[in-house]
């Protein structure tokens, strides 16, 4: 199943999220639909959608949202694993300048990799 974000041209805060296709736009209730006029804007998948619009998309059948386009973050965003943090001595680099610059030489906190365990682990 797909979704589709729409956002009102009168207040550009104002978003609708509803299941895909124009039938789905269609059969919302009257005082959803006359909050616009409405512009058509992403699409995807439904699983792709955080757990909470997913549920209320679900539920209602559509999401009313006020927030900041900037701000709007419908998908689960995948993001570096918490236990790995990047590595202070070589920042990411794996490698550490010896001779003043003119040679690498692998890092010795990382061992070469990049990254260290976090503290907390």
């Amino acid at each position: 199943m797909h979704y589709k974000i729409w956002r009102s041209n009168k207040d550009k805060s104002l978003h609708l999220l509803c299941g895909g296709g124009p039938a789905a736009f269609n059969v919302l209730p009257a005082a959803i639909r006359h909050l616009g006029p409405w512009t058509g804007g992403a699409e995807g998948d439904v699983n792709r959608l955080r757990l909470t619009y997913r549920v209320q998309l679900a539920e209602q059948g559509f999401v009313v949202i006020y927030d900041h386009v900037s701000k709007l973050q419908l998908e689960n965003v995948a993001g570096v694993h918490p236990a790995n943090t990047e590595c202070p001595t070589c920042q990411g680099k794996a490698g550490v300048p010896i001779h003043a610059g003119l040679r690498d030489k692998e890092c010795p906190r990382c061992g070469g990799r990049g990254w260290i365990k976090s503290p907390g682990r």
